[in-house]
This record gives C-alpha cells, structure tokens and sequence, in this order.
C-alpha cells in the first residue's frame, strides 16, 4: 500500500541504517523521541537509527503524515529524501499525544513548542499551548482568502489542473498553507527557538485521498496532487533547514489507515491477564466499586467512632446525683434489697 517513513532531511549526526525489519506505526513516536536524543522507556526491535552523538541533538522533528489511497503503491510520489523505511500500520494513525507527553515530561521547566495540526472536520485545528498560533485561518473560507495572498501555496507552486474553487482541491491546498504558515510564524518570531528544549511539529495531510477518491488514483488532478506535495515539501524542508540551521529531522509518513486493520495483531488481554496471574499467584484485580464501598465504609466507621466517644465522654463526666436518671433506676432496688 506505499505505506513508509521517508526521511527527508537529518543532521550529520543523526545517522539512519537500513533495517529489514519494517518499522510499526505504533513505534514511530517512539523512534521521533529517539532522533531528539531522549531515551526510551519503551524498547522496539527496529533499529533503523544508529546511536547519535551524546553532545549533540536536534534541535526540532518536523513529521508530517500523508494519508494515502488504494493504489498509490503504482504511482508513488516522487519526493527527495535521504533514506525511507517501510512501515507495518498496527495502528491507523500516529500517537502524537505520546510524543508531546514524552517530550513535556523531560523539558517541562524549558516550554519546548509542541504543534500538532490537522483538519478537522472542514476546520483546521492546531493543538498547541502557544497563543501567536491562534491567528491562523481555521476556517475553509478563511484559508480560501488566505491561498489568494502573494505569498500563499497556489501562487508559488505549480498546481496543474488543481484549482482552488473546488472543495476537494482546496482542502489539499488549505492543509498545506496551514503547515507553510505555521513555519512563517515561528520565523517571524525568532525569540520562539531560543529554548533549548527540542521542538515538535506533526502535520496531517487528508486532502490527496479525497482527490484520489473524486477523481480516481489514475487521474491526473492526483498526479498533480502528487507533485504540488512533493514541490512543497521539498520547499518546506529548506525553509526548516535555513530555520533551525540544519538541525532539524524531517520525515514524511505515508499510511492508509483503512488498511490498518488487516494486519493488525490482536490478542486477549483478558486470557493472557488470567493466564499470568495464576502463574505469578496474583489476587484479582478490584471490582470497579470498590472506590466508592471503601469510602462508604470508612466515613462511615469514622462518624460511628466520634458519635461513640461523645456518648461516653458525656456519660464518664455526668453527676450520677439524685437528679439524675441513673441515681432513679438504680436507688429503688437498692432500698428493695
């Protein structure tokens, strides 16, 4: 299904090797935080990165994920890259939410930038705790008047039989100025790399396979598709090069997530749990009550205890005299006896 990791751009001393074993989607967050020199706490059997220097790290992880159709395996994009990797899909689509964690747990005192961008539902969603970002067009509207501008994607690429009026096209286009703006943001604000935490971009581009899907993979409104990303690309490394001055890592993920679950491996957690336990003798897990018994029960126990002991501090101290109940009940079979 073409589906691969391509690598378009690495410093010196990020050096990939090639591996035969394919790399998983599942383990591609994992291998991004290794190219940022943080260690794993979880280990892959890939190993299609060579050990990196231990002075050295970059600077930023550039990811972006295309979604690919059926068939694009016979008309792959021509993009220019330093190494690619095949890639088993396990899953549908990347964690990003793993990375930004893995990222904010090691350098949560230095503010790393964190990005990840998307469309979402005819609006361009970015997920980031950095308010410059907000200006952004969200909107198809908003970014259809965006593509007009001088300096947008439709006037400094080649777009071929694309154009801008259709819904499908623009949303391709739309999902690639958005990736461009974000980039001319942070270089309009250069004070935004001065932390010396590791930043992260991740990008997902949906556009082409809707086109593939109008218009169908052999068409060439998808050659062009094609070629407008692989020009974009090949633009939008250099601009990333010429901002983190060659310490960067850039990599372009095609997947088809529709595909994912025919080979995806699935197991019983629950027999493989049973059959652990009775191996290690472990007690059962707690019922999901259990919180709320527990705290029923030992508030309970805790009201009862102080109701108790004001009882019989009050009872200890009272004047067993001859006003007092105790001195009535007790005084008539005394005389009784």
């Amino acid at each position: 299904f073409c589906q691969e990791l391509v690598v378009t751009h690495a410093p010196s001393y990020v050096q990939f090797q090639q591996q035969k074993e394919k790399l998983q989607t599942s383990d591609v967050p994992h291998v991004i935080s290794q190219t940022l020199g943080i260690p794993n706490t979880v280990n892959i059997n890939w190993k299609g990165l060579a050990q990196g220097s231990l002075f050295k790290r970059p600077k930023a992880n550039v990811l972006v994920s295309l979604v690919g159709y059926d068939g694009m395996d016979k008309n792959p994009i021509p993009l220019k890259s330093i190494t690619k990797f095949p890639v088993s899909p396990d899953i549908p689509m990347v964690d990003t939410g793993f990375l930004m964690n893995t990222i904010q747990s090691n350098f949560f005192d230095k503010n790393p930038l964190l990005l990840d961008a998307g469309l979402d539902n005819n609006f361009f969603d970015v997920h980031t705790d950095f308010d410059i970002f907000r200006k952004l067009p969200d909107t198809m509207r908003r970014m259809a008047d965006r593509l007009l501008d001088p300096d947008s994607v439709l006037q400094q690429h080649s777009t071929g039989m694309l154009n801008s009026s259709s819904p499908v096209h623009l949303k391709m286009m739309g999902e690639l100025q958005l990736i461009q703006d974000v980039v001319n943001t942070v270089q309009d604000k250069p004070e935004m790399l001065k932390s010396k935490s590791p930043d992260s971009y991740t990008f997902t581009v949906t556009g082409l396979r809707d086109i593939a899907t109008k218009h169908g993979s052999n068409s060439p409104e998808v050659t062009d598709a094609q070629k407008l990303f692989a020009d974009f690309i090949e633009k939008i490394t250099n601009d990333l090069r010429k901002l983190y001055k060659d310490n960067v890592v850039v990599e372009v993920l095609t997947l088809n997530p529709e595909k994912a679950t025919l080979i995806r491996k699935v197991r019983s957690l629950k027999a493989t749990g049973d059959t652990e336990a009775k191996s290690l003798n472990l007690s059962n897990d707690y019922d999901e009550d259990y919180p709320a018994i527990f705290n029923i029960i030992l508030w309970f126990m805790i009201v009862l205890f102080i109701f108790l002991f004001l009882v019989s501090y009050a009872m200890w101290n009272m004047d067993p005299g001859r006003d007092s109940i105790i001195y009535r009940m007790t005084t008539t079979r005394l005389k009784k006896d």
